[in-house]
């Protein structure tokens, strides 16, 4: 019987599942790959927002990590919400420490519905410490914004890459003005890869018209899923885009909140 890869995600619980760790471990099984969870902090959040969320302690985070990585052989990494300067550091210390293993960094700042997940202290850290040490990145606009510290989009990529980033996956998710939201058909999602060898490569999505709560989570959590099954960095990208691509058409409102995508059965 052949084991599937193994996953770990780094990051936040989500009570209503709609992102956070829950939404990575159902990415992870949607797409075959076993996960492995660290529990960062504890949000309470509903599909409109996150309220509020109390961070643990940095030796229970690393004692999760240690023991995971001990036992299992995990294959990629996925990190989300951390919560504190303290638990970047330590997490740093650990990425270091297993250089061969691949590192997805989605660097959640601000929840969906506007709530700040991250101080400044965090977001300086984490532009220190772990951007040198991901595979990719995947910021979504804001988030590339605030870690590059540039208000042009067009240096956003590169200073990310200059700032020690190998590669970078901008999503345009967030990228929509008034005017834009009401054209028909809405304008394309365009998402922007830099890769480390210096070349750059957009992708455009169609644009549907409901909020998602958990996108980013689920478009994260799929490229680690494929890095875990071996796939090289812009394949998995391109797969994990396909996959949330169609989570999101099928996507559902559990709530009285933002759509969640469906990484159950995106076929259907």
């Amino acid at each position: 019987m052949n084991r599937p890869s193994i996953a770990l995600t780094i990051a936040g619980s989500d009570p209503g599942g709609g992102a956070g760790l829950q939404a990575d471990l159902a990415t992870f099984t949607r797409l075959g790959v076993h996960g492995a969870t660290a529990v960062t902090a504890i949000t309470v959040q509903d599909t409109r927002d996150v309220l509020d969320f109390d961070v643990l302690q940095t030796h229970r985070i690393v004692q999760q990590i240690e023991v995971t990585l001990a036992d299992l052989p995990v294959a990629a990494i996925k990190i989300g919400m951390l919560g504190s300067a303290e638990n970047v550091a330590a997490v740093a210390r650990i990425l270091a420490a297993h250089p061969h293993i691949p590192v997805v960094l989605d660097p959640v700042m601000v929840a969906g519905g506007g709530g700040e997940l991250a101080t400044e202290a965090v977001v300086d850290l984490t532009r220190e410490r772990l951007l040198p040490l991901a595979t990719v990145i995947t910021p979504n606009t804001p988030e590339a914004a605030r870690l590059s510290r540039h208000d042009d989009p067009r240096r956003w990529g590169e200073t990310l890459r200059e700032l020690g980033a190998r590669n970078v996956l901008i999503t345009g998710g967030h990228a929509i003005t008034e005017a834009e939201a009401r054209m028909k058909p809405l304008p394309p999602i365009v998402n922007t890869l830099y890769r480390e060898d210096g070349h750059v490569r957009g992708f455009e999505m169609p644009r549907l018209p409901f909020s998602y709560h958990g996108s980013g989570c689920t478009l994260a959590a799929a490229i680690t899923a494929f890095l875990a099954r071996g796939r090289d960095l812009e394949p998995a990208v391109i797969e994990a885009q396909g996959f949330m691509i169609e989570s999101i058409a099928a996507g559902y409102a559990p709530g009285r909140g933002q759509h969640v995508p469906n990484r159950l059965c995106p076929q259907e």
